[in-house]
């Protein structure tokens, strides 16, 4: 195992820019290592953080199908919603959270349509959890953001 993947993969970005780069028998095959370099670093990044981000999303859109739950009239999405709450994921694996956190995300596009209708009719309680809705899409595009110099 290598316990510290993202340091790795930088020092592997760092040897190409470095060793490879400079070697490259033309601007095509530089380039192309240049944009390996990039898609490396954009991997080290996920490497270093995927677990938290899945687990604290998780976490953060609970209260948010809680609050949504208490006031929707359909029970099918409010059975999804218990669903998607008592849903554990199987193992910290990378792809095990993903799973979980696929399901969750298409939850609340499901969940935050109906808000936004029911704040559309007037509920009160609606604008609350549509804005707890678009602060935590804030913080997914945030945490999900890449660190790259092009």
């Amino acid at each position: 195992m290598i316990p510290r993947g993202s340091e790795a993969i930088r020092h592997l970005v760092t040897r190409i820019a470095q060793d490879l780069i400079p070697k490259a028998g033309d601007a095509y095959t530089a380039t192309d290592l240049g944009y390996f370099t990039v898609l490396m670093g954009m991997i080290a990044q996920d490497y270093d953080r995927a677990a938290e981000v899945f687990v604290a999303e998780h976490a953060a859109l609970a209260p948010i199908f809680i609050a949504a739950a208490a006031h929707l009239d359909d029970e099918d999405l409010a059975a999804r919603i218990a669903a998607a709450l008592a849903l554990e994921a199987p193992s910290l694996r990378v792809h095990d959270l993903a799973d979980r956190s696929d399901i969750t995300m298409r939850l609340l596009i499901d969940v935050h349509a109906e808000v936004e209708a029911a704040a559309a009719d007037g509920a009160e309680w609606a604008r609350g959890v549509d804005s707890a809705i678009w602060r935590f899409l804030e913080t997914h595009v945030t945490s999900h953001a890449y660190d790259v110099a092009l």
